[in-house]
């Protein structure tokens, strides 16, 4: 009975005033003793479904959204309990739709603020739902739920759940699995440093807290530079292995394509999703060109990976022939970790390329891991303010993971301190700084749409723009664009274009508009790489889109110049710049001195630390271009 109410429930729409009418018939519940457990809990979960269904169709700001999230985080603690209940009760098939709508709610990215995922019962949850819809072969919501578990536990209890995992992957895969996926070996891969980011972020976290029976002098002799180097590669080998484990496909032939055979050296050159194989095979008694008839019936055994750019490569395998000889195939290094450098004051970590190799030219190359435990010098000493500048609104984009490109190590960091100087430095209000971190093309749409909104409601305001991340030039046209997490650059009408932004900003009416951009659009990553399928790893010269209307703009680089970050500061080398200014000034600096500033060390600095040049640029609307560097941040 409670089954079909649980069900009925689950279908049935309900505006807000019915939603809040529920929601006060549970509070009466509660204070009256005559009603059970039962109908209190199923009131709860009524509720729930209600203000779930409300959250996800309201849009982010307006009321209906806000009090359907609140809502439900003081509904969470019910669903949990209920969860409990009936698990004692015997009655699991009820547990398991409480303990499901619990999860569900948590992992809402609608409810991220309510931060129901650090409940320290939550993984008890998840392992719950996570166990039952497995067993009941459930597998695609099985696979989310394993990875939330292990998303919300230490690393060291992966190994019990990531057989399951794997097998539930394998199961949904041979679903839907064609030649046509395989061949697109990497598709829903993320990047290594992506995949290992927040569960080394947690376990270090974790390990950082002092215990509170431990001594100060306990705690440094576990907790030092030397203890977090070992640490960092403790975790960074546990999660290497678990990322092989799980992504890796074992191929056959029949997914490699051999190539005509090079006589001069004895060998072939076999393509296979995983890069390019160079086979020694002698042509000694018709042995090469036994091989290559008899190819489509040779077996594959022994395959081995490594991680290589930050994705998986082959290692080593083995091929056999229907007549039984063997060829092996060996990257001829195994994969090995470079000395890691560790600073002192223990800041959040920074995850650049952990590794690097060539797997198609038999060997393995492995870049430098670095482990950011430090603070900058500008992320401290922060200048406070007393003045309260009500009418300056800052709009911060900080785009660090992204899904499909490689990562823009410590942007995240950079719109963050850049926001605690917009408060503590210029005296902004709270209120008035918008954060966007990791933003969709969705989400820049909408900080575009939440400025334009407060420039309507308020006269003679000021505003300032930042951004980090990837930036992108077309490559017919070469006009430049900003890069949302969710875009690979490939398709500009999903990247947000610098002339629509520059045009945006200018239409706001604003008394000034400052833009700072650490963003390049050559095309290029701080590490060399390319975001451009046809670039081939060269720079493209983009459009320089002229502001209009009040707007000042910053930025990092010139031309096809890269912006770099500034890896012993934890900033991009623009934005390390551009908050020392405003540390050493304490906000008292016009845009024409702090120009100057930020140029001339950026230029210099790039020199000597990246080999590079770097330049950072500013241009202005025509109708600015006499009084613009007399313009001060702070009011």
């Amino acid at each position: 009975m409670l089954i079909l109410t649980i069900c009925t429930l689950s279908a049935k729409a309900q505006t807000m005033e019915q939603a809040d009418e529920a929601y006060k018939q549970l509070i009466m519940m509660r204070s009256t003793d005559s009603i059970s457990k039962d109908d209190i809990y199923m009131k709860a979960f009524e509720c729930s479904r209600s203000y779930k269904q409300i959250l996800i169709s309201s849009p982010s700001g307006v009321e209906s959204f806000d009090k359907s999230r609140t809502v439900l985080a003081s509904l969470y603690p019910f669903l949990k309990a209920g969860a409990g209940y009936y698990s004692q009760q015997k009655k699991d098939s009820i547990a398991i739709v409480f303990a499901r709508e619990a999860v569900d709610i948590a992992m809402m990215k609608e409810m991220a603020s309510e931060d129901l995922r650090k409940d320290s019962y939550y993984p008890n949850l998840v392992y719950f739902v996570a166990a039952r819809t497995y067993n009941s072969e459930e597998y695609e919501d099985a696979i989310i739920y394993l990875k939330e578990y292990m998303d919300v536990t230490d690393v060291s209890k992966h190994a019990r759940v990531l057989s399951y995992l794997k097998e539930a992957e394998g199961l949904v895969a041979q679903k839907k699995k064609s030649q046509e996926e395989f061949e697109d070996i990497y598709k829903g891969v993320p990047y290594f440093d992506v995949f290992a980011k927040q569960s080394i972020e947690k376990s270090m976290e974790k390990w950082k807290e002092k215990d509170p029976y431990e001594t100060i002098e306990e705690y440094k002799a576990r907790v030092n530079e030397e203890t977090a180097r070992l640490k960092q590669q403790e975790l960074q080998k546990i999660l290497m292995d678990e990322y092989v484990q799980r992504f890796a496909k074992n191929m056959t032939v029949a997914d490699m394509e051999i190539k005509p055979y090079d006589a001069e050296n004895q060998s072939f050159l076999i393509e296979s999703p995983y890069g390019d194989i160079v086979l020694k095979v002698p042509r000694t008694n018709n042995e090469a060109r036994e091989f290559a008839e008899s190819w489509a019936d040779v077996k594959v055994y022994n395959q081995k990976f490594v991680i290589a750019d930050k994705k998986l490569a082959l290692a080593s395998l083995t091929f056999s022939t229907p007549s039984g000889k063997l060829y092996e195939y060996n990257n001829q290094q195994t994969l090995a970790y470079n000395e890691t450098e560790v600073a002192a004051n223990f800041s959040p970590i920074d995850y650049g390329m952990l590794t690097n190799s060539e797997g198609s030219q038999n060997k393995a190359k492995v870049g430098k891991t670095e482990v950011v435990v430090g603070l900058s010098d500008v992320d401290v000493n922060i200048p406070k303010s007393k003045s309260n500048n009500t009418k300056t609104f800052a709009v911060i984009i900080a785009n660090e993971d992204y899904t499909l490109v490689p990562t823009v190590p410590m942007a995240g960091n950079d719109g963050k301190i850049f926001a605690a100087y917009c408060q503590q430095t210029l005296g902004l209000p709270k209120e008035n700084i918008l954060t966007y971190p990791n933003a969709t093309y969705g989400k820049m749409i909408r900080a575009m749409q939440d400025i334009t909104n407060i420039a309507k409601a308020y006269h003679d305001i000021s505003i300032i723009f930042y951004y980090a991340g990837h930036g992108i030039p077309n490559e017919s046209t070469r006009d430049a664009f900003l890069l949302p997490i969710d875009a690979d650059g490939s398709q500009t009408e999903a990247c947000y274009p610098l002339k629509k932004l520059y045009s945006e900003l200018s239409s706001l009416g604003a008394q000034s508009v400052v833009a700072f951009i650490d963003a390049c659009f050559s095309g290029t990553t701080g590490d060399g790489s390319t975001l451009m399928a046809n670039a081939r790893g060269i720079s493209l010269k983009a459009k320089q889109e002229r502001p209009t209307g009040n707007l000042v703009a910053f930025s990092a680089a010139s031309d096809d110049e890269t912006a770099y970050p500034y890896k012993e500061q934890h900033h991009g080398l623009f934005t390390y710049y551009l908050l020392k200014k405003l540390q050493s000034t304490k906000g008292n600096t016009t845009l024409g001195d702090l120009c100057q500033y930020v140029i001339e060390n950026v230029k210099q600095k790039s020199v000597v630390i990246n080999r590079k040049i770097q330049t950072p640029v500013v241009t202005c609307s025509p109708d600015m271009q006499s009084d613009w560097r007399e313009i001060k941040l702070k009011k």
